[in-house]
């Protein structure tokens, strides 16, 4: 009876071809993204005669299931905070919300 032949990982690689430069995996664009969506937004409010050092960012988000929505974060500055999504049928509802929470935010005085 013959022994198995003892195969060397590193004699194995030297005999593979050598890999062109044009066969490097190129990433294929997600199918959900647009190039039109906003980038996320991040506001702040600090007001030092009342201790107050806040931020809140919102930005568009979409599932692996294609639901579009806005994604609240909020808390201290220096602080991770606070996180939600809330997730719309439509990215045209989804837009329209962020657009509203960013409206209130500002006139309750966040700046960017």
């Amino acid at each position: 009876m013959r022994e198995p032949e003892q195969l060397d990982l590193l004699d194995w690689l030297a005999a593979l071809p050598p890999i062109a430069a044009s066969a490097a995996p190129q990433l294929a664009p997600s199918p959900t993204s647009k190039g039109s969506e906003p980038s996320p937004v991040h506001l702040t409010r600090v007001d030092p005669s009342c201790n107050m050092r806040r931020f809140y960012s919102l930005a568009l988000t979409t599932s692996l299931f294609g639901e579009c929505g806005v994604t609240r974060q909020w808390g201290r500055l220096g602080s991770e905070g606070r996180r939600r999504t809330e997730w719309y049928l439509e990215p045209s509802e989804a837009r329209r919300a962020l657009e509203a929470l960013l409206r209130a935010k500002r006139r309750r005085g966040y700046t960017t």
